[in-house]
């Protein structure tokens, strides 16, 4: 039975090393059941993608298909609009009944709009917020997850740089960038 988890969401806008060294850090660190990963279909802070939701969960997917410890969740994508986070929590919470605690992880450079955020009192009601550190931006009080990987999707796409690619999807997004 699945009661506690953790929910990664985001843009994905590549997926990249950085990411993956959170989720693992988060499976290392925090006492949880399952991560669940969650990209967005669009960022409610963004008026556009880079790559599609298509290409997107399909990245996601190959990167993620043969680990039992994390679920990736298109429940935004299939919403085929901006979706905010409290309706995210609230439909996850209607697939795992018996949810007793859920961390919710960001990165250090949400912390600065994150009283933007739809119901955001509702949504800490809710989760447990969990920081992934990055340049040195402080954490506020929160849970953090030490990550050592400082590279952004909008960095990696601007610098095309595919070292920082996971193998498996390096051929999907070369044809995409």
């Amino acid at each position: 039975m699945i009661t506690k988890i953790a929910v990664f969401g985001g843009s994905f806008d590549p997926i990249h090393n950085g990411h993956i060294s959170i989720i693992k850090k988060a499976l290392e660190q925090l006492d949880i059941d399952k991560l669940i990963v969650v990209p967005a279909f669009l960022n409610p802070f963004k008026t556009k993608s880079h790559l599609s939701a298509k290409d997107r969960l399909e990245m996601i997917n190959i990167v993620f298909q043969n680990t039992s410890d994390i679920i990736v969740c298109d429940f935004e994508i299939n919403q085929h609009k901006s979706t905010t986070t409290i309706d995210t929590i609230k439909y996850i919470k209607t697939q795992y009944r018996y949810l007793k605690k859920i961390y919710f992880i960001i990165g250090a450079d949400n912390l600065a709009h994150l009283n933007r955020w739809h119901k955001i009192d509702q949504l800490k009601q809710e989760v447990e917020f969990v920081v992934a550190t990055r340049d040195n931006i402080a954490t506020h009080k929160f849970k953090t997850l030490d990550v050592d990987y400082n590279i952004s999707s909008t960095q990696l796409r601007n610098k095309l740089d595919f070292k920082h690619i996971p193998p498996q999807i390096k051929h999907l997004l070369e044809k995409n960038i």
